[in-house]
């Protein structure tokens, strides 16, 4: 079978099984209740194409996020495809309360006349509907046409179509009432707009009452989505946040800082391959930390090849030296929040739920735990591939001096401030990490340091596959399907630590085998609204959401099993020093062990009050 055929049999599943939600409505709904709307059900279902198309990889995963984007626009906002729009408040419920005000007895000739005549809208057309089902429709298309969405607008958009057909009608009878011939027909015509319009107007004022504004107010809002909502998910803050990240990364490759830190940073750690082992690891993760994982593992890897002949064939430690920068950069990007997209992913929504966590917090828990994931690491890497090499120099390999051009002094200032704002607290200079990542990205623009082209080579794939997790965060919430999901399970009852054990065990699993930053975009919305509602609900407090969104993000990060599992793995698995198995082995007990790490850690914190 050909890998197009395969490609197509695959394209076949995930359009089918998504597809099949499209039918949830009328499997789960009954006339008493509505379980799901018709506008929740293609978010289930996009929620299925996304997950299936980011785990089968049937095209590249950024641009199943491109596809995520797009339908949400064109299904589920307000300005959507005609015949795809569906109300945005309960319809159901909304006619019942305008039905309650509209009685046949206080509104007859509204309720019940059907007039046949001109329409005010469309000269020289006629219309048979009574004025009553004119003015749901209108509600109905006022309603999906408007950007911001709540009650109070409902209330608003409700009494402007009673007054506005009124209106039109009382016109219309003053126009009829000007004919110089007018026959019987005409003449009732006559009075019959002019009663329905004074009947109108008085079922405007009485929406006034306190018990149909009360009504109103507590009529479902169905769908939030606004058109604005999904656009902004291409400029989100954190999505600037990790474009500073690629301007400093690509800077400090340009003009060898990189290759000159890493020279510097291996110096201490002198010629004892054990030591000089942990010095690669230890490097390759403060690089991770700032830097693209890929791209770190790639340039490590590059310098360690002709350290890697070195080593004799039967010598085991060279698949110690090979497995560390894939360890190193896995590990490196917990480190802070632009260091891997998980990690910007579950900031993002903290940040949407209220939860204070600035880029200095992150570090001050996203370190230590890096230092302490890097030793148990390096025993691990050391039992398993004992090293018989006795002396080993990087000196050779890594030569070179730090340039002192206008341009690379501008790249070395520019990298120190940046990294001391983001790691000062903000009350010291006021700006948050996401206005921090704009110096880099204005002084290298108009310093010429990153140039058209440079600017062309960068991962904007990684920035296209988070604005995708982001969208898909957006249809959740906003259809107010997360919301209904989390209502339906009750959370409030339940013990957070089991949630965060649970929740994390799943993420881990799914990290295994699938993108990272593909399972941070499925989990984490839905994770984000467990915490806001379980904040809500008072059986959770910020502490424990902070650790539960932090602990998916770590959780993400740390599947590393498998050379499937991150590139930086595909790449160590590639330079053929490394077999699957010791992969397999080490990297499952390095995820087993971060991940109780993690769990420890946010608990311990959360305890000590470090959250708030």
């Amino acid at each position: 079978m050909s890998s197009t055929q395969k490609t197509l049999i695959k394209l076949f599943v995930v359009l089918l099984l998504s597809g099949s939600a499209l039918f949830l409505p009328d499997m789960l709904n009954t006339p008493e209740e509505t379980l799901i709307n018709p506008i929740q059900a293609r978010v289930v279902a996009l929620f299925i194409f996304a997950a299936l198309m980011w785990i089968l990889e049937v095209i590249p995963i950024w641009t199943t996020s491109v596809a995520v984007i797009a339908l949400t626009l064109f299904a589920t906002s307000n300005q959507s495809l005609n015949f795809l729009k569906e109300q945005r408040f309960d319809m159901k419920e909304v006619h019942s309360v305008i039905e309650k005000v509209t009685t046949p007895e206080a509104c007859p000739t509204a309720v019940k006349k059907f007039i046949e005549a001109p329409d005010p809208d469309n000269p020289g057309q006629k219309r048979m509907e009574s004025p009553l089902a004119q003015i749901k429709a209108d509600v109905k298309t006022k309603l999906n046409k408007k950007g911001q969405l709540s009650n109070d607008d409902l209330y608003m958009v409700v009494t402007s179509s009673y007054m506005n057909y009124a209106d039109k009608c009382a016109k219309t009878a003053d126009k009829l009432d000007k004919a110089e011939k007018k026959s019987d027909a005409d003449t009732q015509l006559i009075a019959d707009y002019r009663t329905t319009a004074d009947e109108l107007y008085k079922a405007a004022g009485a929406f006034n009452a306190k018990e149909n504004r009360t009504a109103l107010k507590d009529v479902k809002i169905v769908n939030l989505t606004q058109q604005k909502s999904i656009f902004a998910t291409f400029a989100d803050p954190i999505i600037l946040l990790f474009l500073g990240g690629f301007f400093l990364a690509d800077a400090a490759t340009k003009y060898r800082l990189d290759v000159n830190l890493a020279r510097v940073l291996l110096k201490p750690f002198g010629t004892n391959p054990k030591y000089v082992l942990l010095g690669l690891m230890s490097v390759t993760a403060v690089f991770s930390m700032f830097m693209s994982n890929t791209a770190t593992a790639a340039m490590m890897l590059a310098l360690l090849t002709p350290v890697l002949a070195l080593f004799k064939p039967e010598d085991r430690g060279r698949a110690a030296f090979a497995l560390c920068i894939p360890v190193g950069a896995n590990v490196g990007g917990i480190g802070t929040p632009i260091g891997t997209p998980p990690n910007a992913i579950a900031l993002k929504f903290m940040q949407d739920i209220g939860l204070d966590v600035s880029f200095g917090k992150w570090m001050a828990f996203g370190i230590p735990f890096v230092v302490v994931m890097l030793f148990i690491a390096w025993i691990v890497l050391l039992k398993m591939f004992p090293i018989s090499q006795k002396s080993l120099d990087l000196s050779t390999e890594l030569k070179g001096k730090f340039l002192k051009t206008p341009k690379a002094i501008i790249v070395y200032i520019t990298f120190i401030v940046t990294i001391l704002m983001w790691v000062i607290p903000k009350d010291y200079h006021g700006l948050d990490s996401n206005s921090v990542a704009i110096i880099p990205i204005a002084v290298f623009s108009i310093t010429g340091v990153i140039t058209k082209k440079d600017l062309k080579a960068m991962s904007w794939d990684v920035l296209w596959l988070v604005a995708g997790g982001f969208a898909l965060g957006v249809a959740l919430s906003e259809t107010n399907l997360a919301k209904d999901m989390i209502n339906a399970i009750p959370f409030g009852t339940w013990d957070s630590t089991i949630l965060l054990i649970g929740a994390s065990c799943i993420c881990l699993f799914m990290a295994t085998f699938m993108s990272h930053t593909a399972t941070a975009a499925l989990l984490v919305p839905i994770l984000g609204g467990v915490a806001s509602a379980m904040l809500a609900a008072g059986s959770m407090d910020s502490a424990g959401a902070v650790a539960l969104l932090v602990t998916v993000a770590f959780a993400s990060s740390l599947g590393m099993a498998l050379p499937i599992s991150t590139p930086p793995n595909a790449m160590a698995y590639a330079t053929g020093h490394v077999e699957q198995k010791g992969m397999a082995v080490s990297g499952t007990i390095l995820c087993i062990l971060g991940l109780v790490i993690t769990i420890v850690m946010m608990t311990l914190l959360g305890s000590a009050g470090f959250f708030g």
